[in-house]
């Protein structure tokens, strides 16, 4: 290997190299003799077969390969000698190459920057910690408690909150319409699940009667046909059920498989408790990324941050296009705030990869089982099709490696810095309380926009694994 020429710009590098013509036959002829052991060709025995012949048959099929292998291996080379790490995949254009010459590729990259060592000491981030209010207990108590609500029939009229099994036809100008049919259909009276006007008109029903209910559809009904028509339903009602919810009390703790209602309410607090825990975690985790990203200053790797703000951008059109009222900015506004998000983000990245190659942080087996069941879990019904994914392309559970590095590397760091002891209320872990001191009243009653992803989350992003230099679409000897 010799590099002819380089160029460098910050982290930013430019090299053309060139590779003896000897290396790459060795290599040419070390593969082709692998075949040769197998290769059935009339007229020779397996392992028998020349070299002229095998060059003769096989020789264009192999070689592609060869430049490639040779050049990942430069590749590797070029970065143990200048003693660092690519930031992601080199960009590579083979120059020229004839049999017999020398390989001569140009090869476009940028290194990972030095990280200067985080003083621990001078770190201070807040420990948070909270009571678990006994309301907020009975509450999730109640939660639960719905859960296991069923359904009792009733003898006598329906009321608001019972549920009616019914069969009805609807019919526009006294002739059914589609869609307007059903049967054997559990209606929660008051729920608003029909549109204004059926249910109500079916309280005060018993079992076995037959009602007439009239109905406007509304001007805005999805169904542009029926919107503002008015429809006649022929409803037969078969039963009244009332809705039953069990008590929270000692029979229905055990019931539960706790031994007490206390052990049910200890159980509760527990859990609520690593809700908040994790939630607090997060404050803590954004202070410590607030602090290394104003205070570890190095160069970034500009094709990492470009790479990373073509994610977000994509995610943050996604949002919009979903009505994301949030994101309402002009343009140049947005894409000077997802800038510098990236630049954070790959900052924080950078800095955490780099503490996992240091600690020698490891994966285990067991957490990348987690993280797989957890990843389908995000698809509920399509568990299955998840979990043959990730079989059929075990590659792709090796990038659910990353985020737990990084959880890991975080957790190394909240270990060796100061820790200062901050009791916090549930209504300031979880927002609320700055919520309810900026919001009007009449903004509170309306449910607060999603926020995009891409803009919540300003969190590091492990940095790229280093795969093996990108192939260039030009052809070799163009």
């Amino acid at each position: 290997m010799e590099i002819l020429s380089q160029k460098e710009d910050g982290l930013a590098y430019e090299m053309k190299i060139s590779v003896e013509a000897d290396a790459i036959n060795a290599q040419l002829d070390q593969q082709l003799q692998s075949i040769g052991q197998k290769a059935k060709i009339p007229g020779f025995r397996p392992g028998k077969i020349p070299m002229t012949v095998l060059r003769q048959r096989y020789g264009k099929e192999v070689m592609d390969e060869v430049l490639w292998n040779t050049i990942n291996k430069t590749s590797r080379d070029v970065f143990e000698k200048l003693g660092k790490q690519p930031a992601l995949k080199p960009d590579v254009d083979i120059e020229s190459y004839e049999e017999g010459k020398p390989l001569v590729f140009k090869m476009v990259f940028e290194v990972l920057p030095e990280i200067p060592a985080m003083e621990y000491d001078k770190i201070t981030v807040a420990d948070y910690t909270f009571d678990v209010p006994e309301n907020e207990i009975d509450e999730a108590l109640e939660r639960f408690a719905s859960q296991k609500t069923h359904l009792h029939t009733k003898e006598g009229k329906a009321a608001k909150g019972d549920v009616v099994k019914i069969d009805f036809l609807g019919k526009i100008d006294e002739e059914p319409f589609q869609g307007g049919a059903g049967n054997d259909f559990q209606l929660e009276l008051g729920s608003g699940q029909f549109i204004p006007g059926f249910e109500d008109q079916l309280i005060g029903s018993k079992a076995g009667d037959e009602v007439e209910v009239k109905v406007t559809f509304p001007k805005d009904y999805h169904s542009e046909n029926l919107a503002g028509v008015d429809a006649v339903f022929d409803v037969t009602v078969h039963s009244v059920n009332e809705k039953h919810t069990p008590e929270v009390d000692e029979k229905f703790a055990t019931e539960a498989g706790f031994e007490s209602l206390q052990a049910l309410r200890d159980a509760v607090m527990q859990q609520i408790k690593a809700d908040y825990q994790g939630m607090a975690r997060a404050r803590s985790k954004k202070e410590l990324f607030d602090w290394m990203d104003e205070n570890v200053k190095f160069e970034v790797p500009s094709k990492m941050v470009a790479m990373e703000f073509e994610g977000l951008w994509q995610q943050l059109q996604q949002a919009k296009a979903q009505g994301d009222t949030s994101l309402d900015k002009p343009e140049d506004e947005l894409k000077t705030e997802y800038q510098k998000i990236s630049e954070r983000r790959v900052r924080l990245g950078i800095m955490l990869a780099d503490l996992g190659r240091q600690q020698n942080i490891q994966v285990g087996k067991d957490e990348l089982t987690k993280a797989v069941i957890q990843q389908a879990q995000m698809f509920p019904g399509q568990e299955q099709k998840i979990f043959e994914f990730y079989q059929k392309h075990p590659e792709h559970v090796d990038e659910l490696r990353g985020p737990i590095i990084e959880e890991k590397a975080v957790d190394y760091i909240l270990g060796k810095v100061k820790r200062e002891e901050k009791k916090i209320s549930l209504a300031e872990l979880t927002g609320e309380e700055e919520a309810d001191a900026t919001e009007s009243k009449e903004a509170k009653k309306k449910p607060a926009a999603k926020k995009a992803d891409s803009k919540k989350s300003d969190d590091a992003k492990p940095a790229a694994k280093k795969p093996a230099a990108k192939k260039s679409t030009k052809k070799t000897g163009e």
